[in-house]
């Protein structure tokens, strides 16, 4: 097997030798194989795409008539090598190592990769077609496919590219156990390379050092989050999502750190030039040029996932597109009823803890947030959340728009960016969040909804606790059929006229 390469001023950095024994790589984890054959699928279905609409521009476009059937024997003849294209750029592309999860260079080195492999599947299918001395296959539909594929399979990529698309490039947070020299170099490493999708977001080590020890700034910019004695509460606090060890001999340390790690669902990866031969026969990765061995990992439900994300961006396109006119009358009407402007723009927290603008219709006098202290006695909810039935700051008709949930439809919008999803738990404000315990922050791992449990079934519940509760049974129990169900329950909650 080919083993990863550690380029020398990594190995300079970081110190001794690794076992080529060691460095071997070995199967990689679902999500990687899933992403693979995901890659793998979509590329020959563009490429497959490219070569019709190449044959269809050429024999059908310019034709009075444009039904399939009249044009049969041009196509069956074409099909076979068109097929032997696809089959062709996919062997070329594994070659060149576009389907390895790992790999995310630069977006112009990638699309150039993407140009090679196309261009030698052009040309291995030309000397195969003059080879077979085969003259009715149109050099048109060959140019128009190798043209076709290449701007299809580089919009694709470019498209893969924008932030939680798919799922395929969200942003892993991180956080490196052992503060020095190698701790340091694989920071470095993952810092000068953000295309691999990790963020660093502090160390942790034996030491008992904190972010106001000594060291004011913390290592590389980045502090350090505390002693390996508090590793929940960080692991909670700043929604890491994988630990890297880089500790040497440290078997025990691991072995507390693996425990933990199970419990709340973390990844756990050792730099294996430290191993020492603890979990023998773990899978080893390469994390960009660095070889690392999860020893645990969590079954992340990627397709699951994909569909959920490509549902939101569906529906929520389609549903601003017929919406249209509604939305036009209510912002007249906004506008008509009261001063202020059209949408009320809130800071609101979404997924591990990052803000994000959402956007509903004002339904409340322009001054609503100056007066919200001195109602703060007719609170009718407990502990954190603020509600009042009769809020004297609603207008007339906000109170009409609350009723039938029409003021949040722009939030729409916040679920065609990514911020939001269709169904979720409710995105909290920045105030009700700083009040959070850290049992709380876990109702934080997932986008926030338009609807959700709680939403459907304790909407009116005054409870926090009950709140907190519905989120996290929402969190433990999802899946694309639970989705389809709470948005089901949602439009029978907002024809029933329940919002306030």
């Amino acid at each position: 097997m080919a083993t990863p390469v550690i380029d020398s001023r990594i190995r300079s950095e970081i110190g001794g030798t690794v076992s080529p024994a060691i460095l071997q790589r070995l199967p990689g984890s679902d999500s990687h194989r899933f992403t693979r054959n995901f890659l793998l699928a979509a590329d020959f279905g563009l490429v497959w795409l490219a070569s019709f609409v190449a044959w269809w521009f050429r024999f059908a476009l310019d034709s009075q008539s444009l039904v399939i059937g009249d044009y049969w024997p041009s196509y069956s003849r074409h099909a076979a090598f068109l097929y032997l294209y696809s089959v062709l750029y996919l062997l070329f592309a594994y070659g060149k190592k576009l389907y390895v999860p790992p790999r995310r260079p630069k977006f112009v080195q990638e699309a150039l990769d993407v140009l090679k492999v196309s261009l030698s599947a052009t040309v291995v299918l030309t000397a195969f077609i003059y080879g077979s001395g085969n003259k009715t296959i149109s050099r048109e539909v060959i140019g128009g496919t190798l043209a076709l594929s290449v701007v299809f399979l580089i919009a694709w990529r470019a498209f893969l590219r924008f932030p939680g698309v798919g799922g395929l490039t969200e942003t892993r947070n991180v956080l490196i156990i052992g503060a020095g020299p190698a701790g340091q170099a694989l920071h470095r490493y993952l810092e000068e390379t953000p295309q691999l999708g990790f963020s660093v977001k502090g160390y942790t080590d034996r030491r008992s050092r904190s972010r106001d020890s000594a060291s004011p700034d913390g290592i590389l910019g980045q502090p350090i989050l505390g002693p390996i004695s508090e590793l929940d509460s960080i692991l909670r606090a700043h929604f890491i999502d994988e630990i890297l060890i880089t500790l040497p001999g440290a078997r025990d340390l691991i072995k507390d750190v693996v425990i933990q790690a199970r419990q709340s669902g973390i990844h756990v990866r050792v730099v294996p030039e430290l191993y020492d031969g603890l979990a023998l026969g773990a899978p080893i990765e390469a994390m960009g040029e660095f070889p690392t061995m999860t020893l645990h990992y969590r079954t992340i439900p990627a397709l699951q996932l994909m569909i959920k994300r490509s549902v939101d961006v569906i529906l929520s396109g389609f549903a601003m597109i017929v919406l249209s006119p509604v939305f036009l009358l209510i912002a007249i009407l906004v506008k008509l009823n009261s001063k202020g402007p059209v949408f009320y723009n809130s800071v609101r927290v979404g997924k591990k803890g990052k803000t994000f603008v959402c956007h509903k219709f004002r339904t409340m006098v322009a001054d609503a947030e100056e007066l919200k202290e001195s109602l703060r006695h007719l609170n009718e909810r407990r502990e954190i959340l603020f509600k009042i039935s009769n809020d004297p700051r609603v207008t007339g008709l906000g109170r009409f728009l609350r009723k039938w949930s029409l003021d949040e439809l722009p939030q729409l919008w916040n679920v065609l960016k990514g911020d939001m999803s269709l169904v979720g738990p409710r995105p909290p404000v920045p105030g009700e969040f700083k009040q959070y315990a850290l049992e709380h922050f876990r109702r934080l791992e997932v986008l926030p909804g338009l609807t959700g449990l709680w939403q459907v079934e304790s909407r009116q519940s005054p409870s926090f606790s009950e709140y907190i509760e519905m989120d996290l049974k929402y969190i433990d129990s999802w899946s694309v059929w639970l989705d389809i169900r709470l948005i089901l329950k949602t439009f029978y909650v907002v024809l029933a006229g329940t919002g306030r």
